[in-house]
């Protein structure tokens, strides 16, 4: 199955695939460090053998990658509004970063510079013309934009087009980790919006696509059933990324452990084909611990939900946090 088909009618791809901007630019950044690190032999002998070669073209294609290759897609986000302003706002930090580094590599490696500096300077159009840089916002603005922002994901979770058949716990959790990424979740982590995931969760239970299940269940079993029923392995390893498997680690270690175990469940039964069931078990037993990290092992439906979006709204907090305390560093 094509990825495009997969990912049809499911939110936060766009999120995602600008994230994977970010793999692109740091292995061409790795690779630029180390060859000038190299000592004069070492740098003959790559020019001898062709190693060297072999390696500016890699270390080229990383970074048109992440420049040319998708100055148009990234120009086509601004006018659809298709990202959130958290995963905005990161993407542009660790650009910040990687030229940095750049920055200090000295002159004979001003073509990469050029290259992450024209890149920053889309990003910052990116989050200037989406209304989504950092800068402080009217209180009362903020609040009609959160609310407009849960109505908007609600709307599109309620009535997807297309329909995403993803199952109701995947498309459950990605639809509050959509509102937590955006001016919702901002708005929450700013502190003045504590009402924010309760809201979230009344209008979750309120009208379901696919009605909620009664008394309480294993968690484990939700977590097996949900990756069960997915369509493919695409639709799982999908789903496992969305949550952010395969994203740099500092971007991941506040996710929560439900979060965390049903991405890992995902790709464990995608990937290395697993069975769900064991997958369910082992991702659980390593996810959760004490106190923020403790899962109950059954659940009613509103208990897991209020679980789910707790979850999404400290991750978002966290990541916000972390890109405040890098501008005052």
């Amino acid at each position: 199955m094509n990825p495009s088909e997969v990912a049809r009618g499911v939110p936060l791809v766009d999120d995602r695939l600008l994230l994977e901007v970010l793999n692109d630019l740091h292995t061409a950044d790795d690779l630029v460090r180390a060859t000038v690190r190299e000592g004069f032999f070492a740098r003959l002998l790559a020019q001898v053998t062709g190693r060297g070669r072999r390696r500016d073209l890699i270390v080229t294609g990383g970074l048109v990658g992440a420049q040319r290759g998708t100055l148009a897609w990234l120009s086509s986000l601004t006018e659809r509004l298709a990202v959130t302003d958290l995963v905005v706002a990161e993407v542009t930090d660790e650009v910040g970063r990687v030229r940095a580094h750049v920055d200090q590599l000295g002159t004979r490696l001003q073509w990469a510079e050029r290259g992450v500096r024209d890149l920053a300077l889309v990003l910052a159009e990116l989050a200037e013309q989406t209304g989504r840089g950092l800068a402080e916002h009217d209180e009362r603005l903020r609040r009609v934009e959160s609310r407009q922002a849960i109505d908007d994901a609600v709307r599109r979770w309620r009535h997807p087009r297309p329909e995403p058949d993803l199952g109701w716990l995947p498309r459950a959790m990605l639809l509050a980790r959509e509102v937590a990424a955006g001016p919702a979740g901002e708005f929450a982590a700013s502190g003045r919006g504590t009402h924010v995931e309760h809201e979230v969760v009344e209008r979750m239970l309120q009208d379901p696509p696919t009605p909620w299940y009664d008394g309480v269940r294993s968690v484990a079993g939700l977590l097996a059933a949900a990756t069960r029923h997915l369509p493919s392995d695409d639709h799982r390893t999908m789903l496992a990324e969305l949550l952010g498997e395969g994203v740099r680690k500092e971007l991941t270690e506040a996710r929560g452990p439900l979060t965390s175990a049903l991405s890992k469940v995902a790709l464990a039964t995608g990937v290395r084909g697993v069975d769900p069931d064991a997958a369910a078990r082992t991702a659980l037993r390593s996810a959760v611990g004490s106190g923020t990290r403790y899962v109950a092992t059954s659940l009613s439906a509103e208990e897991l939900l209020r679980q789910l979006v707790r979850e999404q709204f400290s991750e978002a907090a966290s990541r916000w946090s972390r890109l405040q305390a890098g501008e005052s560093a």
